[in-house]
């Protein structure tokens, strides 16, 4: 276990600094396959792992000298030994995090990417690490599974950068878990994934973002619309364990967020960029349900987001691309949102959003013994729900059909009218004044 630790530990300081590695590329996979397990550490010597790979006599153990760095993984000990066999994976999945990270950043040297490419392309085709990490998706170990999820979106992201088939058991993974609502974690880690992966997408300086995001939704067009639908027809009260469904609407709202971008920015018409405007009361129902208010504030402010051509700004690291004008088919998709929201101001929606309630406080949630807390509404939500139905009256109005309707003679009109007089009656209850 001892050499095996130093190994992997100076292993993780030559990459984070990008180093080039020495050795045959196949002699790293030992060190890196996290199907390793303690025995198989412990009793493994430099002789024997060389011989696993036929390379006898042909190379030395793999060098643990290198200078010391300020920079060192949570996972690390200070004894430069690990007791569990979880610490040990979980800087087997730093290092290829890193390593990954250091194969797609312009800046690492020619040379020493193109060894980090060849070690990754083993793990991938030869230890089958993908399948792997996501088996880790079931370990109690939290932050393994977190780990887990970094890894393998960037190692899927690099697939797709590289060419190479996406993997089989990701996609079939993928199917199995967003085919039905399920309150299980391996949702959340589906979905996180596949949103770390948009967010490498977008912030990757590449020309190919186009091409990469159309060979990565090929796979998953058809499957996010029946989550979709699953997700939203769920009835929250009959839920046995809401704050799953909360996490996994949060989860849902980053990934459809970024999708819309998607389609905004890049210019691409997959159904699963489109599925919020083709069943936009589905989301809207949300803030009728008897759920948390902060799930309804990040719903009305996704909408926000959504009618201002805002969406993905705040989720995609890096610069998001300059925005286009709108193409026909974006402009007609908000007009249906737009629509789709007056029609539910027109039915009392605003009736059942509540702007009252516990506040949240910068470092927790609980006023402080001997401040006074005054009780007012949350002008945040206040101000997103107003914003929502004005831009939804404005997209309305810029594309009024006829004259009658900007006079106010056809029954669309009427349904504007009565949207207005809802907001103005609404906010002058709030500020008390009737």
């Amino acid at each position: 276990m001892k050499v095996f630790c130093e190994v992997l530990e100076q292993l993780y300081k030559k990459v984070l600094l990008g180093v080039t590695l020495e050795n045959d590329s196949h002699d790293y996979i030992f060190y890196l396959n996290p199907g390793v397990s303690d025995q198989d550490c412990s009793t493994a010597t430099s002789l024997e792992w060389a011989n696993t790979y036929g390379i006898q006599d042909r190379h030395q153990p793999i060098s643990v000298g290198v200078a010391p760095i300020a920079v060192a993984p949570a996972c690390l000990k200070t004894n430069s030994l690990m007791s569990s066999s979880g610490e040990v994976m979980l800087l087997q999945l730093t290092v290829i995090k890193v390593m990954t990270t250091r194969i797609l950043s312009v800046k690492t040297e020619f040379h020493a990417k193109e060894k980090y490419r060849d070690i990754i392309k083993i793990l991938l085709e030869s230890a089958k690490v993908d399948s792997k990490l996501i088996c880790m998706f079931q370990n109690s170990d939290k932050l393994l599974c977190h780990m887990a999820a970094q890894c393998l979106a960037l190692l899927l992201y690099f697939q797709l950068r590289e060419k190479i088939t996406l993997s089989n058991s990701w996609i079939a993974f993928c199917q199995k878990n967003l085919s039905e609502y399920s309150e299980s974690n391996k949702a959340i880690y589906c979905l996180w994934t596949l949103t770390a992966i948009i967010k490498e997408i977008f912030k990757d300086s590449c020309s190919q973002k186009t091409e990469i995001l159309k060979q990565f939704l090929t796979h998953f067009d058809t499957i996010f619309e029946v989550f979709y639908n699953s997700l939203f027809s769920q009835h929250f009260e009959n839920c046995q364990d809401t704050s799953k469904i909360v996490n996994i609407l949060i989860c849902f709202l980053e990934l459809l967020e970024l999708l819309i971008a998607s389609r905004i920015y890049l210019k691409l018409h997959f159904t699963c960029q489109r599925i919020l405007f083709l069943k936009p009361s589905c989301m809207l129902e949300v803030i009728t349900w008897p759920i948390q208010a902060f799930v309804k504030r990040k719903v009305i402010i996704f909408l926000k987001k959504c009618l201002l051509f805002k969406v993905g700004e705040d989720l995609c690291r890096g610069s998001v691309p300059p925005l286009m004008p709108p193409d026909h088919h974006v402009a007609m998709d908000m007009l249906a949102l737009a629509s789709a929201v007056l029609q539910a101001v027109n039915s009392g929606l605003l009736k059942t959003l509540s702007v009252y309630g516990k506040h949240s406080f910068f470092g927790g949630n609980e006023v402080q013994p001997g401040c006074e807390h005054i009780a007012s509404p949350d002008h945040v939500i206040l101000r997103a729900a107003s914003l929502v139905i004005m831009k939804s009256l404005e997209i309305k109005f810029q594309n009024c059909s006829s004259a009658s309707e900007m006079k106010g003679n056809s029954p669309n009109s009427f349904c504007m009218q009565r949207v207005i007089i809802s907001i103005v009656i609404h906010n002058y209850q709030i500020s008390g004044l009737i």
